[in-house]
């Protein structure tokens, strides 16, 4: 009865939410009197998303607790609040008052920043492939698991035993392998005796662990208990006492974590608790705490979720619907409409309103799980209506789906024939030679064949339209790309497999029921555990090598997408049906739907997949329904993120962070701050990017459809003929340089052929999407690239994509203008039309002048006069025009409720950031950070300087000056100055230019003057780069300083490898981490070790303002090669132990470092709109919600900016870098010349005279610095510390080059390699025989060390060599930047412009100049930095005044 009246009370309040969310939100600082109320008034409810609350100590449950013995339901009933209780769900659809400090920036110490210990220098150890076992220790994780998730027992037994070979006995990783096996163990022994699990369990615990000296930790002793209790009763007890005693000896901690475990199972857990009397009270019976898990109306929905508790069901009449098209689409996707495909569920006893929203979660359920069915269903019911009608297999007429249904029942034998051979292969493992089979048959015995096929099929497809842009035969689709999509896509159907699922969410509510019925059971309250939170945090996250266990290897991916590629080369066929023009007669003729080719493309061989040429008129023309269903937009609100791999979809697997490959260094580090709390600022950012609903614009997707089947080019839209000129052909008798150029224009015309093609199927998937989603309220999951840039997961029809996307899209929640929304709506309109470097008065006005174009654009949009379509973003003016002209003819246009999204967006926003953290007046003039009476605008700026250069040379000349007079405009001049600050190289720059050239001149042939477009553009990206460094150079001091930081810390050390490289000095052997065996027999790789001791692994990490840590992924890649049966694929294989990539490291580093900066004023933005009550969305830098909160939002982007900008960004950032770095050495190079590098360069000649053992350097004037110098330098620093008088006298005698430096320093005298600065071509000498621009900011910055402290100091050196020294981050992943740019381009020989390489340094190769390097000068140097530049007159909080910031 009470537990009945508990639960009662507790279903009332699960959905409701707090009364003062109805309230009108305000900036607190802006009225800090309210802010004060609403902190002393806010309910217990308004809580961080990821904070429980704790319960109320006044509670009846908690006076009760003190009075009976016994516990009952009622008394173990969770709080009230449901997001504390419940989890998820309840978080995603309550609106909960966010903390007011959520938008705050996290205080913290740079000094101790997160460090995780890097891989040693020495990398991994590495075991030989046998039968398909072997690699690295990730991999045999990787195949454990996956040998162990099909019951492969036998072959998990030898992956352990290599386990057990590489690992020390205290390895975690070791114990958790032992642990996974010995679960497997008590799921798969045959159940024939009772006893034989335990028995089973017993055996390997004593052989393999204790013997083998293998400490078990809690989960070991779970496991065994478990065991232990499918004995007969009589000999039970002694069993689990023996391992209750054995897990006391381990400490208090592993007894709570065992008793507390949520693997216990009902049963399994009240016998535990019963066989200890004299620790715990009576547990309540076992029905009682079963109906608490799953009693309340949140637990049933978790439950429906994860397939424990069936669907309600109810029967539905059938609907007959005209037209295929729509009842395939409604079948696709048939959780959209009621009565299809999921029942309502009438049957639960909630309110209607809860009903409504269980119903909505079903449905996302549906969505995500019965995806690659639903499609096959479709495409199936598309082949079966042709074929009802007469139509078999001919092209013309099948329509797509069909198509694909045709090849899926052709895949299917070929993939049931391969399932078959990979259980034989397995089974024989052992028995006979390799099978390729054995690398990655255990992956795929989960997977059933029809599964598997429709993957196949529909990422074939896929792929096709979504292959990578801006690449030279952009036409085809790579072999490697296709491979991997299609492994990655059964890598994720397995790893989404529902009874993972179960697992997780049973143990996760029995976790937190258990603490709670342990707490109140215990009989000793003074005993329980204070450290048990810390030790369970401590230990619950899987040690490094086993944090990927679940996922595949990369070969693996490979080879699987291979097996498949293959089988669709093999079985797609299409029919083509055309008329023989000799006899008139129809022929028909089987064709491949798929060939497989291979051409060179950047240097390079590469595999690709062509697509037969009527497959791709389908792709573009014909309906592609319901062809993304990898990702699609979210019918209900993200699962909030938890945790790494915990978040945005409820049954998909998912990452946070983006990361790709097999390097975890920034996975290790995004779970270790998850763990600390430290990002939970950014993932709340995250959950409230995702909880914004949208709807699709109805009005803009009528108009967009009718456009679309005109077949014209309206708006942007790509048109049905592409208007193009092929070239003429050549005579017979062409010259060979006529026959290059002219193989160049088809190139070119085949590849902007092939663009508008891929572009078409584009628009055409994001057309259906919208479709689909046309009466649906719908949402966004949010990741971050590992800099904190947020986008979102569904990739094909979002916000963030170009105009005809954004203008199908609007906000689902309205509200009502207001006199001020009224007025920024007119305004949007006119910055999206282009009228956007006016005044704010001026573009109100811009738009009630063309009243009279706007109502003719809303009401006839394509029969008028088509005013919109001449606008910069069409679609979206469009939408603009539809809402404007409906609030005007409202009754009151001031409450009229509006939808549409309105935009802020930054003035070059990099430079903005440039411009505050140096306090640049110059530059913040230039962008809008100081206030000013009209908006300024770099990128006019710029255009105006460029046309006065192009007329002076013109005047002189100039063909290409000539051909540019008059014709430079703001759009030539915008995306490079844009991505300059970025880091764009000139070859990038180039390249952008040459894209609006051929924009201008579409049409354009080569003559005598304008040989080439490619030239022109070179010239005129040269006079940007100059224009640039005129107008904006106070950004310059601070970037180069970043440069600098990333130049010495990719040169470096870290004191790990220093201390090895003195251990080996002094004839130890180099070993790996502590956690591997040290290798005594094989010479190989103790050479390997040795040689590997001085390479170069320390890449560059920061942390962000909001504490999230940045490992930049830059580095050499290991390829391991594949054989596939198509061809030789090279995988590659990266790790934190590779060596850097130096040169993407140094130029990613500023850039990057200025992406984090934007991603943390959008994401502190984004946590004070959620503080707000508004609606908000982003586009990087430029940010969206209603028209009545632009004023709110404009104090919110203000307020931000200046809270980031108030602090030291810099110098917190060099501080950071101290304690990271410390104790590292880093190879410095000097100037031949100077005094010191002579000193250096005498000292070595001195040694090797009188040291004639030593091995001479390679080069001349003694300029290489040898690892034997670092042990030296180390040796003299152990002298010095000792407390020996002797050898401290003989520390301070010795002479080391590093000596000599710290006795000599001339920073000056460092040799500089770092790329051109923003704006700046050159770094020679100047005409006037005066350094560059860059010489100049190189002795500013470098002058300033000389005087200085060093950072780094000698002293800390020491400390850390003197005693066990640190291990220096290192940290990489797999994923590319999307700045990093091809550097190797040529320009036209007919032009004069110069050429640039990735350093921006000019050099011409059409005279070969033979000009001496001077000699450099290597010294080995404790790793410091620069002092910070120092910061100019301008104060960010100026900023506040500013209206221009944003706008």
């Amino acid at each position: 009865m009470l537990a009945r009246a508990a639960r009662r009370r507790l279903r009332r309040d699960v959905f409701r939410t707090p009364s003062q969310l109805a309230e009108q939100l305000t900036l607190p600082w802006l009225c800090p009197a309210q802010m004060r109320w609403a902190a002393s008034a806010r309910p217990p409810s308004a809580i961080n998303s990821r904070e429980t609350r704790k319960p109320t100590p006044s509670s009846p449950l908690s006076l009760r607790r003190e009075t009976r013995s016994l516990a009952t339901a009622a008394d173990l009933q969770p709080g009230a609040n449901p997001a504390a209780s419940f989890g998820m769900v309840m978080q995603a659809w309550s609106t909960p008052i966010p903390s007011p400090d959520i938008a705050k920036l996290p205080p913290w110490d740079p000094e101790r920043p997160l460090i995780i210990n890097p891989a040693t220098a020495a990398g991994f150890p590495v075991t030989p492939m046998r039968h398909g076992i072997g690699g690295d220790p990730v991999e045999l994780h990787q195949n454990l698991y996956a040998c162990l998730r099909v019951g492969r027992l036998e072959r998990a037994t030898k992956i352990l035993h290599r386990l057990a070979d590489m690992y020390q006995p205290s390895a975690p990783e070791l114990v958790d392998a032992h642990n996974v096996y010995l679960r497997a163990l008590l799921e798969h022994v045959e159940p024939g005796l009772s006893d034989s699990p335990h028995a089973a369990l017993e055996s390997w615990f004593n052989t393999q662990m204790v013997r083998k000296g293998v400490q078990p930790n809690a989960q070991t002793l779970v496991l065994l208990v478990r065991a232990a209790m499918r004995l007969p009763e009589t000999e039970r007890g002694a069993e689990i006492q023996q391992y209750m005693a054995i897990a006391e000896e381990l400490g208090p901690a592993t007894v709570d974590e065992v008793n507390s475990s949520p693997d216990f199972t009902d049963e399994e857990w009240d016998t535990l608790i019963r066989f200890q009397p004299d620790a715990f009270d009576e547990p309540p019976p076992l029905e009682v705490v079963q109906e608490l898990q799953l009693s309340t109306p949140a637990g049933q929905l978790l439950a429906i979720q994860h397939g424990l508790v069936p669907t309600p069901t109810a029967v539905v009449t059938p609907v007959s619907q005209k037209g295929l098209g729509l009842r395939a689409l409604k079948q696709s996707l048939s959780m959209f409409e009621p009565g299809k495909g999921v029942a309502y569920p009438h049957e639960l006893d909630i309110s209607a309103e809860e009903k409504d929203k269980t119903y909505a979660y079903m449905r996302q359920i549906r969505l995500e799980e019965d995806a690659v069915k639903s499609a096959v269903e479709r495409w199936k019911a598309e082949d079966q209506k042709l074929s009802e009608m007469g139509i078999h297999g001919v092209l013309q007429s099948k329509s797509l789906q069909a198509l694909m249904y045709k090849w899926y029942i052709a895949l299917l034998p070929l993939i049931k024939d391969e399932l078959h051979a990979i259980r034989t292969a397995v089974n024989a493992s052992g028995t006979r030679g390799s099978d390729e089979r054995l690398f990655y048959g255990p992956y795929l015995e989960s997977c059933r064949a029809e599964e598997l096929a429709g993957i196949t099929v529909h990422n074939t497809i896929i792929g096709s339209i979504t292959r990578q842009k801006g690449r030279e035969d952009i036409h085809h689709l790579k072999i490697s790309t296709l491979t991997t999509m299609i492994g990655r896509a059964v890598e994720e159907l397995v790893l989404s497999k529902q009874t993972v699922r179960q697992q997780s969410f049973m143990q996760g509510r029995r976790s937190s029921t258990r603490k709670a019925m342990l707490a109140r059971l215990r009989k000793s309250k003074g005993k329980s555990n204070p450290d048990l939170q810390a030790h369970t945090s401590k230990t619950s996250s899987s040690p490094d090598d086993t944090r990927r266990q679940h996922n595949f290897p990369n070969h693996v991916i490979s080879r699987i997408g291979a097996i498949f590629v293959d089988m669709i080369l093999k079985s797609a066929k299409v029919t083509i049906t055309a008329t023989d023009p000799r006899t008139g007669e129809q022929v028909s003729t089987t064709q491949p739907a798929f060939s497989h080719t291979t051409s060179f493309a950047q240097g390079r061989n590469y595999g690709w997949i062509n697509h037969h040429w009527k497959i791709a008129e389908k792709l573009a023309t014909a309906p592609v329904h319901n062809m993304d269903f990898n990702r699609p937009p979210m019918l209900i609100p993200p699962k909030p993120w938890t945790s790494f791999n915990d978040g945005g979809y409820y049954t998909k697997p998912g990452e946070v962070v983006r990361i790709r490959g097999n390097d975890i260094a920034q996975r290790a580090y995004c779970d270790a701050a998850i763990e600390n709390g430290d990002m939970q600022k950014l993932l709340s950012a995250l959950d409230h990017l995702g909880k914004i609903p949208w709807n699709i614009n109805k009005d803009v997707f009528k108009v967009m459809v009718e456009a679309w089947n005109t077949g014209e080019g309206i708006a942007g839209l790509v048109p049905e003929e592409i208007a193009l000129e092929c070239p003429e052909d050549l005579p017979h008798d062409a010259s060979l340089t006529d026959r290059v150029k002219w193989t160049k224009l088809m190139k070119a015309y085949e590849n902007r052929l092939s663009g508008f093609h891929s572009q078409k199927c584009f628009q055409n998937f994001q057309l259906e999407i919208a479709r689909a989603y046309l009466n649906e309220t719908f949402y966004f999951p949010h990741s971050v690239d590992f800099r904190g840039r947020a986008y979102p997961v569904p990739p094909i029809l979002n916000h963030m994509g170009a105009d005809p996307a954004r203008g199908l899209l609007k906000f689902a929640n309205g509200k009502e203008l207001g006199a001020v929304g009224l007025q920024w709506l007119k305004i949007h309109l006119a910055n999206l039309y282009g009228f956007d470097k006016a005044s704010l008065k001026d573009r109100e006005k811009f738009t009630m002048d063309h009243l009279e174009q706007i109502f003719d654009s809303a009401q006839n949009p394509l029969g008028g006069t088509r005013w919109w379509t001449n606008a910069e973003d069409p679609w979206q003016s469009l939408g603009c025009c539809f809402e404007l002209r409906n609030a005007l003819t409202s009754p009151d246009p001031e409450r009229y409720v509006s939808h549409v999204p309105i935009h802020q967006d930054g003035t070059c926003n990099g430079l903005q950031h440039y411009a505050a953290l140096g306090g640049d007046m110059a530059g913040a003039n230039q962008v809008n950070l100081e206030p000013s009476d009209r908006p300024q605008d770099i990128y006019t700026g710029v255009a105006e300087l460029v046309k006065e250069m192009v007329v002076a040379d013109a005047e002189n000349g100039n063909r290409s000056a000539k051909f540019m007079r008059d014709k430079i405009t703001r759009k030539v001049v915008k995306r490079t100055v844009m991505t300059n600050v970025y880091g764009v190289t000139f070859h990038g720059a180039q390249q952008q230019v040459l894209s609006e050239l051929q924009d201008m001149f579409p049409g354009h042939r080569d003559t005598k003057d304008v040989p080439s477009l490619n030239g022109v553009a070179v010239y005129i990206a040269t006079n940007i780069f100059k224009a640039l460094g005129k107008i904006f150079n106070g950004a310059q001091e601070i970037q180069y300083w970043l440069g600098e930081c990333a130049d010495r810390i990719t040169l470096s050390l870290s004191a790990e490898q220093v201390q090895q490289i003195y251990n080996h000095s002094h004839g130890e052997v180099p070993s790996y981490m502590a956690k591997y065996k040290t290798p005594t027999k094989s010479k190989r790789a103790q050479q390997n070790l040795i040689k590997n001791l001085d390479n170069f692994r320390t890449g560059v990490i920061w942390t962000t303002p909001l504490k999230m840590p940045v490992v930049q992924p830059y580095r050499k890649d290991g390829f391991q090669k594949v054989q596939t049966p198509i061809q030789t694929i090279h995988v590659g294989n990266r790790s934190s132990s590779d060596i850097v990539d130096r040169n993407k490291q140094l130029r990613g580093f500023p850039p990057n470092f200025i992406h984090s900066l934007d991603a943390t004023h959008m994401m502190l933005s984004a946590l004070k709109a959620s503080e707000m009550g508004m609606d908000f969305a982003a586009v990087h830098d430029s940010f969206w919600t209603h028209a009545a909160d632009i004023p709110n939002l404009n104090i919110i982007l203000r307020d931000a900016f200046v809270r980031m900008h108030s602090e030291d960004i810099i110098s917190r950032l060099a501080a950071e870098f101290k304690t990271r770095y410390e104790g590292a050495m880093y190879k410095a190079t000097l100037m031949a010349k100077s005094p010191v590098a002579n000193k250096i360069q005498t000292w070595r000649r001195e040694y090797n005279r009188t040291n004639p053992d030593e091995k001479k350097p390679k080069r001349t004037f003694w300029g290489t610095a040898s690892t034997k110098e670092i042990a030296m330098e180390v040796e003299r620093l152990k002298l010095l510390a000792s407390d020996v008088k002797a050898d401290r006298k003989k520390g301070e005698a010795m002479v080391t080059p590093t000596k000599i430096w710290l006795e000599n320093k001339d920073p000056l005298a460092l040799e500089s390699q770092r790329q051109a600065l923003l704006g700046e071509t050159n770094r020679g000498q100047g005409s006037n025989g005066k350094g560059t621009k860059f010489d100049m900011v190189r002795q500013d910055v470098l002058g300033a060390e000389t005087g200085s402290e060093n950072p780094s100091s000698h002293t800390a050196l020491h400390e850390d060599l003197s005693t066990e020294s640190p291990e220096d981050a290192e940290a990489a992943n797999a994923m590319e930047s999307e700045d990093m740019e091809a550097v190797d381009a040529e320009a036209e020989a007919d032009f004069t412009a110069p050429k640039y390489d990735l350093e921006g340094v000019h050099t011409n190769k059409r005279r070969k100049q033979v000009t001496r390097e001077p000699v450099k000068v290597e010294v080995w140097l404790p790793l410091s930095f620069p002092p910070v530049p120092k910061k100019g007159e301008w104060d960010v909080k100026r900023l506040r005044e500013s209206k221009y910031f944003f706008s």
